[in-house]
């Protein structure tokens, strides 16, 4: 009997900004183009982006105070890349922690699916977003349907994926006062239950910094992406890489 995969295993650093930090909208296709010029009451949005290939880390940070005057915090990173209408992302394991592959530990008769033994590869086809788990050290790639795409924290937006923020969610932001020490990147903000802050670089199209916390600081969270220098010159998910890996389906690794 296989062994379903465990539903919360898989967050995304798209959904953690879909359910943190309050963007909470429809995820059915957006008509509108990315992050679209616009302008209202004297304000103007970033230009409309094209497509960047981009390397990047990513680096999520959070802090909670509870009722019981505990103050928790968690820390991870992921590599972020893009190309053409691909998007990798992959969560960085430190070197005191080894994932427990069961197949090798001699479990008999089930197949268990780590979502973050290798990485996450969504791509736009046939303008529908497509999702593979692409493990290197399993050789394998895993195709995820879409009616699956939850239980990996994939909310089916491919714009979120890619920009970390859509259109819509972006134009109920305003210009900030506060000072962007980048170039070609400026701060925008919104005010409400929950404040939210984007330092937008529009030169790779990507918000370099989304904060949020609560109106009584109880909640805080900051998600940095740190662009690379250069591209990498071979992706994970490269053709000649992935050519003789066994090709699976999610519900494989399904009871």
């Amino acid at each position: 009997m296989h062994m379903r995969p465990q539903r919360s295993l898989c967050l995304s650093i798209a959904t953690l900004l879909l359910v943190t930090t309050g963007f909470v909208h429809s995820v059915s296709a957006l008509a509108q183009t990315p992050l679209a010029a616009a302008v209202a009451n004297n304000r103007v949005l970033p230009a409309t982006p094209a497509k960047v290939d981009l390397d990047a880390l990513i680096r999520v940070e959070s802090k909670t105070i509870g009722s019981d005057g505990v103050t928790r915090t968690s820390l991870y990173e992921e590599t972020f890349m893009r190309r053409g209408e691909q998007i990798w992302t992959q969560r960085i394991r430190p070197k005191q922690t080894t994932a427990h592959n069961h197949d090798k530990e001699g479990h008999a008769g089930h197949k268990h699916l780590d979502p973050f033994e290798g990485g996450r590869l969504i791509s736009l086809e046939d303008g529908k977003p497509q999702m593979r788990l692409i493990s290197a050290s399993e050789k394998r790639v895993v195709s995820v349907p879409s009616v699956e795409f939850g239980n990996l924290g994939f909310d089916g937006s491919w714009e979120r994926a890619y920009y970390l923020v859509t259109q819509l969610e972006f134009k109920s932001f305003k210009p900030a006062t506060r000072v962007s020490n980048v170039s070609d990147a400026k701060w925008f903000e919104k005010k409400g239950e929950i404040n939210e802050s984007i330092l937008w670089d529009n030169n790779r199209k990507v918000p370099l910094v989304i904060e949020s916390t609560n109106r009584q600081g109880s909640q805080w969270r900051r998600i940095t992406v740190i662009p690379r220098k250069e591209l990498t010159a071979v992706v994970p998910w490269g053709p000649q890489l992935v050519k003789n890996f066994d090709q699976m389906l999610y519900s494989d690794f399904l009871d």
